[in-house]
């Protein structure tokens, strides 16, 4: 990235996600509804892809689609009147020359996007999950249908259609062939390398985890009785000696301190307790003596 683009949270539109601006100084805009319903990963994508418009230059484009065509959808575009609106209306088809090959670019530059993400988190399913609970709005109907199932139903439809209304009244790939392409680019050789070059500079990049510190061997600090100067003995060479000599390193002291090694005697053996000789005693006078006896415990 050439800049880190500004991130707003937009209320007023909460499953969009539009990148504006220039290539110089471009912002993102996401939806409330996205932020709320993706998190970790799968907002990483939804980021990762924006940037990729980012970085790819297309936040000007976008801006500059949006200013002439504004919002698409099923009731904009060049078929919005029916098939004979657009032929018998001159301005219908002066406008669909204009908008068809922008819609057409638009299409490509979210394909681009979403090769962003997936370079981005490495996880075609990931992408595909975002990407599918994106398109249906909402992450609940996601994870309450049979995803292949619902895939290969769209596989079946009637293609020749779906194909004509993409082109004419869609800024955004439908699913179906969105998400085959996307399953392509997986598979293909050129996302293995840029991924592993995208590791491998995350790796190098990575904070090194600081060096644990080298183990200190077991020593005895003693002061020589003479000067007090302090003398560090390492354990190591008292092993098997019950005496050692340590002259003191002070060169106008040199003195002598013996270390000796001292024997703890053997603990005795805890003296078994006799029964107590059984005795008559009054019921207030065993009560006392059950009393004192907690205490003590």
């Amino acid at each position: 990235m050439s800049h880190m683009p500004e991130v707003y949270l937009s209320g007023d539109r909460p499953w969009d996600c539009l990148t504006f601006g220039t290539d110089k100084d471009s912002f993102i805009v996401i939806g409330s509804a996205l932020a709320g319903n993706f998190q970790g990963p799968d907002l990483l994508f939804l980021l990762a892809r924006e940037m990729g418009h980012c970085r790819a230059g297309h936040a000007l484009w976008k801006t500059v689609i949006r200013f002439f065509l504004g919002e698409q959808g099923p009731g904009k575009g060049m078929m919005s009147g029916g098939i004979f609106n657009a032929i018998l209306n001159p301005t219908a088809l002066i406008s669909g020359a204009f908008e068809v090959p922008l819609l057409a670019w638009a299409r490509q530059a979210e394909i681009t996007a979403d090769r962003a993400g997936l370079l981005t988190v490495g996880d075609e399913e990931i992408a595909r999950r975002v990407l599918l609970s994106w398109s249906l709005k909402s992450s609940f109907i996601y994870r309450q249908i049979n995803i292949d199932a619902w895939l290969e139903q769209q596989a079946e439809d009637d293609e020749g259609y779906s194909r004509l209304s993409e082109l004419t009244t869609s800024s955004t790939p439908y699913i179906g062939p969105r998400l085959k392409l996307l399953t392509e680019f997986a598979k293909s050789p050129e996302l293995k390398y840029w991924r592993q070059m995208i590791v491998d500079a995350m790796n190098h990049g990575a904070p090194k985890s600081p060096a644990k510190p080298a183990a200190q061997p077991e020593v005895i600090k003693i002061k020589c009785a003479s000067c007090q100067t302090q003398m560090v003995v390492p354990l190591k060479v008292l092993a098997g000696k019950n005496e050692l000599p340590v002259k003191c390193p002070n060169k106008q002291c040199g003195k002598i301190t013996r270390l000796k090694k001292t024997v703890k005697p053997p603990e005795a053996a805890a003296p078994v307790a006799k029964p107590a000789a059984k005795r008559k005693r009054t019921a207030s006078k065993k009560k006392q003596d059950e009393e004192n006896l907690n205490y003590v415990d």
